[in-house]
């Protein structure tokens, strides 16, 4: 069997593969389906075409209006407005105030729009014009109109334009009509309506303020003047004046305070000398020498105090120095100890004196302390007294002044409404006048062409990936390399051959179809891939025409798809090469059909095949039916087939075997271990892949017998439209400018 080349159906992808989107695929996608991006767009650009003849022209005039509060700051009204936010909530309140209907029911009496024809009656719509084209959609228009006031109010609502330009305080105020003329009115008549509205609403507003605020201002005079007949009659029964008892009370309670802070610090200076003094008396003379400091600050003479202090620190330090000395029996001991015990009586003596002078300045402190505490307390009874009838009066004088000063900020608020009334000041001006409108605002011809491209180019992008899903067939050699790993051969180009001619008439037109493109280096346009295919095919089973005969099966998926052309044709060129040909027609496996079931062949019947062999007298190639008796009847597995093969390896150059299709019957299966090799034939563009990669999958050894695919009746005129840019099919197989078939 012929040694094959496989091609591995996962291929390592190339770093020019490894892209998120790839260009050059979507370009070939795009360039293979133009002529649907191209139908769409053209279909997208009638229908726009269409629209824009029978839409009727309308027109916009448009004028600006400026929200500017220093006009009422001119004439000293109000307060400047600083606040973005207060700035931005009036600009939308006016744009709402130009769209309400109060707004459109004073353009609509102003303009007379009630009976106003030409508002009333406009150019019919596109629907209109459209259901006018049909002979039952056609209706009369009425001369004349008359419409409600509600009616006018929501047609103009309908079709007024009001927005912000930018971030400014300008607003634009537009309306669409059909003509310009009654476009500029009332877009004028809506700018002056909104004044007048403004001038309305701010008289209508001062005027019930100015109303109001006479009312409140009799209401709080006669109040402030009943509030100050109760101050003066209170007055008269207490005898009190606002303000005056109250502070000479609260004067003398500060200044007994005061004194009783200063008795209740020296009470307690006292206080705590006398506990000392106490003490130290408690401890008797002994320990009175210690304390001689304490004298300090009394009537005692510092100077004794000191020669005392003196003394007595030199005699107990002339007693310790004796007794360190001599010892504690030296006679001078004794007349010391007496001498310090005199100074100690002494000074204990002062000491008891100072005592009873601290005890009798303590009680004495103590007494100021609480009489001080008692003509507090009787000034604050007093003041007490004094106070409820002071709250009173002050809480009379309060009212009174509070509705003084409520009465004078009334009376400044009705005299600025009452001059604001008599000289009212819009915060609104026109800023730009409505214009004449000279082209038309809609239909907006650009914008409907731009959107009938992008439709047409949406849509026929869409029609166009749905092809291309529908697209399962193979188109390129790459799909057979890379999806079934098999070897491709060639395009067979679709030929003009009837299916319905008798065979003979069909051999007779398939050669002279190959002799006219065999041997010629520039012939007709189907002419080189038609050659080429064969040629490669032949080159694919040279090893094998070497070693003897070839016995080659020729096989497709499905029937139909043009086998047997290729079979005829491969024959032919073979032929012509020189070679012994013989074509086993095994796709007919019965006289009745290839549906019906072989018939049997008795021993009787078998007798020598080269006697049904039909021989042709020009080309020498010889034509034998499987389904004939002495060949089997159509067993091609048989015993009698393998005997043919085997004596037609010795008398011919190439055997082919057109077998049956694939995917319909078996004996194709049955008859490839009898061959050297098998051709694949699938139909460009129309053999489902799938179908072949499962035959495949299910019949694995299929793939040891296939030499190679190839895919006939190839339009190659869009042949390069599949392949992508810089693809084999692009260059060598260009269509030409006019396509050239093959001839009859």
């Amino acid at each position: 069997m012929l040694e094959k080349t496989g091609y591995p159906e996962t291929l390592a992808p190339l770093p020019s593969d490894l892209k998120t989107i790839d260009l050059e695929r979507i370009l070939s996608l795009l360039r293979r389906h133009a002529v649907v991006l191209g139908s769409c767009v053209l279909v997208t650009l009638v229908l726009a075409t269409f629209y824009l003849s029978l839409a009727p022209r309308s027109y916009l005039s448009a004028g600006q209006v400026l929200l500017d509060r220093n006009l009422e700051q001119a004439a000293g009204d109000g307060e400047p407005t600083t606040s973005s936010v207060d700035l931005e909530a009036q600009v939308l309140n006016q744009i709402e105030v130009l769209r309400s209907s109060r707004v459109a029911t004073a353009v609509a009496e102003a303009e007379n729009l009630t009976t106003d024809q030409e508002f009333l009656n406009p150019p019919p719509s596109f629907s209109q014009r459209l259901r006018g084209l049909l002979p039952f959609g056609r209706a009369a228009r009425p001369a004349n109109l008359e419409a409600s006031i509600e009616e006018v109010v929501g047609m103009l609502r309908a079709n007024v334009q009001v927005d912000r330009m930018g971030r400014s305080s300008i607003i634009r105020v537009g309306y669409e009509a059909a003509t310009p003329e009654l476009a500029q009115r009332i877009a004028r008549a809506y700018a002056e309506a909104l004044l007048e509205d403004q001038l309305n609403a701010e008289l209508e507003a001062t005027s019930a303020a100015s109303d109001w605020l006479q009312q409140r201002l009799a209401e709080i005079g006669e109040s402030q003047r009943t509030a100050s007949l109760a101050i003066e009659q209170y007055r008269q029964q207490t005898g009190l004046s606002v303000g005056q008892d109250t502070n000479l009370t609260n004067q003398r309670i500060e200044a007994l305070s005061n004194q009783l802070a200063e008795a209740q610090a020296e009470t307690a200076r006292l206080r705590a000398l006398s506990d000392q003094l106490q003490t130290v008396v408690a401890a008797g003379p002994e320990a009175a020498a210690a304390n001689v400091s304490l004298l300090s600050g009394t009537q005692v003479d510092p100077a004794e105090i000191a020669v005392l202090r003196t003394q007595s620190a030199a005699l107990t330090s002339r007693i310790a120095e004796v007794r360190s000395s001599f010892g504690e029996d030296h006679p001078q001991l004794q007349v010391l100890a007496a001498e310090k015990a005199g100074l100690d009586s002494r000074i204990y003596a002062l000491l008891q004196n100072l005592d009873e002078q601290y005890r009798t300045q303590l009680s004495i402190a103590t007494q100021q302390e609480a009489g001080l505490r008692r003509d507090i307390d009787a000034e604050g009874q007093s003041a007490g007294l004094i106070s409820q009838e002071q709250v009173r009066l002050n809480e009379l004088q309060q009212r009174s002044d509070a509705l003084r000063s409520l009465y004078n900020s009334y009376l400044l608020r009705y005299e600025e409404s009452v001059q604001r009334q008599s000289f009212p000041i819009p915060s609104i001006r026109i800023v730009t006048d409505a214009l004449l409108p000279e082209q038309p605002s809609s239909p907006k011809v650009m914008v409907i062409v731009a959107a009938a491209l992008i439709a047409g180019a949406f849509m026929g992008t869409m029609l166009a990936a749905v092809i291309e899903l529908r697209d399962r067939g193979f188109r390129v050699g790459s799909q057979v390399r890379r999806q079934l790993g098999l070897r491709f051969l060639g395009y067979f180009p679709r030929l003009q051959v009837d299916g319905g001619l008798p065979q003979t008439e069909s051999r007779r037109t398939i050669r002279t179809l190959v002799r006219h493109a065999f041997g010629q280096r520039s012939g007709p346009h189907w002419g080189r891939p038609y050659m080429e295919t064969l040629r490669a095919t032949r080159l694919a089973l040279q090893p094998v025409a070497d070693r003897g005969t070839a016995v080659i099966g020729v096989l497709s998926a499905l029937p139909g798809e043009g086998k047997s052309t290729f079979a005829a044709s491969f024959a032919e060129m073979l032929a012509a090469s020189g070679s012994r040909v013989l074509i086993i027609n095994a796709d007919e496996i019965t006289p009745q059909g290839r549906t019906a079931m072989p018939v049997r062949v008795l021993p009787s019947q078998m007798g020598d095949w080269r006697r049904i062999v039909v021989t042709d007298s020009e080309t020498g190639i010889v034509s034998l039916s499987a389904s004939a008796p002495e060949t089997g009847g159509g067993d091609l597995s048989g015993i009698v087939m393998q005997k043919v093969l085997a004596e037609a390896r010795g008398e011919f150059d190439y055997v082919l075997l057109d077998l049956p299709a694939l995917a319909l019957v078996v004996g194709a299966l049955s008859v490839l271990p009898l061959t050297d090799g098998a051709i694949l034939v699938a139909e460009w563009g129309k053999t489902p892949r799938r179908l072949l990669t499962g035959l495949l999958e299910e019949e694995p050894e299929l793939t040891d017998y296939i030499v190679g695919v190839v895919l006939n009746n190839v339009d190659l005129n869009a042949l390069p439209r599949f392949t992508d840019i810089g693809g084999l099919e692009r260059f060598a197989y260009r269509a030409e400018q006019q396509m050239q078939t093959a001839p009859n």
